[in-house]
């Protein structure tokens, strides 16, 4: 008998660390620190800080859904525009900036999450440049697309090309179905300033042309895919741990 309460609470302890150790299960947002929004925004499920990109793609012989988004269907050629190529184009600051792209390490978040968008405005409160207020209501609105945010500290590939440009050279890809999903729209975030882009946020389609999910309950990996120049970058996600408090959280 004490044998079997002493391994009842053994698992007990170990599932309350377990829970403790999720700061966005364990607290509201209205009370995580500066120390909890710097670790939901480089290690939890909805973060993948310091991605680095792959060396140079040929990039012919990949294909887009026709249209603007939605799940692969017929044919289009992206090599063009995956390698974000615009008849304005010109040699070198274009060559400048793919080499920058290259070299960059990648900060890339499941925008749409409740708590990726809840630790971003929370470290604008503890800054003094939101209030809770402002937090509360963003929270409330829950967006009607997967939206996917990348950064780095040298957007200017981004900035040259315009949001166009990208429109074809971004998708998820689901492990288990192997369905690719490309985005309905890109938009660029900018800085105070108003001109200088730091943040690139690609918009995903919940639902099929048909009407079925996008994202299955039972999926076990979205991956990430998207061209800079001739690089590419890719991560995964893991919607299963992709949950807090009120259940998923996509």
């Amino acid at each position: 008998m004490r044998k079997k309460i002493i391994g009842g609470l053994a698992i007990l302890i170990i599932a309350t660390l377990a829970w403790a150790g999720d700061v966005w299960k364990s607290k509201p947002p209205s009370q995580w620190t500066e120390k909890d929004v710097a670790d939901i925004l480089a290690n939890s499920p909805w973060a993948r800080a310091n991605v680095s990109v792959f060396g140079a793609n040929n990039t012919q012989g990949m294909t887009q859904a026709s249209g603007s988004g939605g799940t692969a269907g017929s044919k289009t050629d992206m090599s063009k525009n995956a390698a974000g190529a615009t008849p304005d184009t010109a040699g070198g600051t274009e060559k400048q900036d793919e080499a920058a792209a290259a070299s960059a390490s990648y900060s890339v978040y499941w925008w749409s999450s409740r708590t990726i968008r809840a630790a971003s405005m929370r470290r604008a409160v503890l800054k003094g440049t939101k209030t809770q207020e402002d937090v509360d209501k963003t929270l409330a609105n829950t967006p009607e697309d997967y939206m996917v945010l990348i950064q780095s500290v040298n957007m200017a590939i981004f900035q040259r090309r315009g949001e166009q440009a990208f429109e074809k050279s971004a998708w998820l890809q689901m492990k288990k179905s192997k369905e690719k999903v490309f985005p309905t729209k890109v938009d660029f975030l900018k800085a105070a300033d108003g001109t200088t882009v730091n943040g690139v946020i690609f918009y995903f389609p919940k639902k099929s042309a048909s009407g079925e999910p996008t994202i299955a309950t039972d999926e076990k990996e979205i991956d990430f895919y998207l061209f800079v120049g001739g690089s590419k970058i890719l991560t995964a996600f893991d919607p299963r741990k992709m949950t807090d408090n009120q259940g998923e959280d996509l």
